[in-house]
């Protein structure tokens, strides 16, 4: 059996296991339930102890996924949830009072968005968005009532890093609760609990289940954080389904294996493409030349392969829209961390940002390079590009 004294890529295949309690069967089952009997009356009435007391509330199938990911984290617990987005809302309405203020990166995810800025604030919690490179520069807008500072790095859609050490000092000296959205870096590319952050948040429907095929969420904590999940998960209803957790558990196997070759696929692509002359400008942190390398080379044992581009804002739309469609491998699609390469184009609205970008002009793309061959996906984008000039 693994455990913490395991490298994590051990872990992965062990983490989550009992044969024995399953007749030797390595995988647990999954467990479909509302009901769970009790053995008597006072067992019913919590007199007796009992390991499982209703479905919603857990199961052997939660509780094998829950803890694995927790000791990914060297956390003492992690909640599931239905999807990234219900595991974000989660982790912000257990650490979020009414009459308290609230500092999130102008780069979050755009779902996210939409909850901070129309159920958060209904519910009293102040708000205010700041720039993704503001870094230890955030201390200008902590109020008297600053009370949590929501990290995305790097940040949806235009990959800017932020310097999440700096932040995790100024938030500590100040009480104040730090959240981080780690689905880019994952537990195994950026330990951000290791760092400090108090809250990790993950869609696992990424590359925790890798198969797009499922929709995920995890939130993870210790001591009085971990509570406050638990507590406000239970009081939401909040649960994953019985088939998403085991697919998720399932995911934990390959997720090493998926992860590096998604990763060295987006490298090369990138890498293969950064001189194209169309290309204004390459969002991989990653990169050399990327104005975040060195916080990634700190902070970052690998990478991912999710990045953007920016090519040249001259080009028609209609033919952008007649290029990408006629990729043959790349398709368009939202989300990412699943097998299949993808591709979409982000307009960054007024609703999507307050702040200007370090973006120089032109048409943002966003590309995950999935696990297909490297030289085929280069091929594909390069392609596409060609096809433009």
């Amino acid at each position: 059996m693994a455990n913490s004294d395991h490298h994590i890529d051990t872990q992965l295949q062990h983490l989550g296991l009992s044969p024995e309690d399953n007749h030797g069967i390595p995988n647990p089952p999954i467990y479909r339930t509302s009901t769970i009997l009790s053995s008597s009356m006072a067992q019913h009435r919590h007199e007796v102890p009992k390991p499982y007391d209703y479905g919603r509330i857990g199961t052997p199938t939660s509780a094998a996924f829950e803890q694995s990911v927790a000791a990914l984290y060297e956390a003492d617990d992690c909640i599931s949830t239905p999807s990234g987005l219900s595991a974000i809302s989660t982790a912000l309405l257990s650490a979020c009072d009414a009459g308290t203020h609230l500092l999130v990166p102008d780069s979050l995810y755009g779902s996210a968005r939409r909850f901070v800025e129309k159920t958060l604030s209904k519910l009293g919690v102040e708000i205010t968005f700041y720039p993704p490179r503001i870094n230890a520069e955030i201390t200008s807008l902590i109020q008297d009532n600053t009370s949590v500072i929501y990290i995305e790095s790097p940040g949806s859609l235009t990959f800017e890093l932020q310097d999440i050490r700096s932040i995790i000092e100024i938030a500590r000296a100040r009480n104040i609760t730090t959240l981080c959205d780690n689905t880019w870096g994952t537990a195994l590319h950026y330990p951000v609990l290791r760092y400090g952050i108090d809250i990790v948040i993950e869609a696992g429907t990424k590359y925790i289940s890798g198969h797009s095929d499922t929709n995920l969420g995890i939130a993870a904590a210790s001591g009085e954080h971990a509570r406050n999940l638990r507590n406000t998960a239970r009081n939401l209803g909040i649960c994953a389904g019985p088939e998403d957790l085991y697919l998720g558990l399932r995911g934990l196997r390959t997720l090493r294996l998926r992860l590096e070759q998604s990763a060295a696929n987006g490298l090369a692509v990138a890498t293969a493409i950064k001189d194209h002359s169309l290309v204004n400008a390459m969002l991989h942190p990653a990169m050399a030349d990327s104005p975040d390398n060195e916080i990634y080379l700190r902070d970052f044992s690998g990478p991912c392969g999710l990045f953007g581009v920016v090519i040249d804002g001259n080009i028609a739309q209609s033919a952008i829209d007649k290029a990408v469609e006629e990729m043959g491998i790349f398709r368009i699609g939202d989300s990412w961390g699943g097998y299949e390469s993808l591709i979409k184009q982000a307009h960054l609205s007024g609703t999507m940002r307050h702040h200007a970008t370090d973006l120089p002009d032109g048409h943002l793309l966003r590309l995950y390079t999935g696990l297909e061959h490297g030289s085929d996906l280069i091929a594909d984008v390069q392609t596409m590009l060609d096809k433009l000039k």
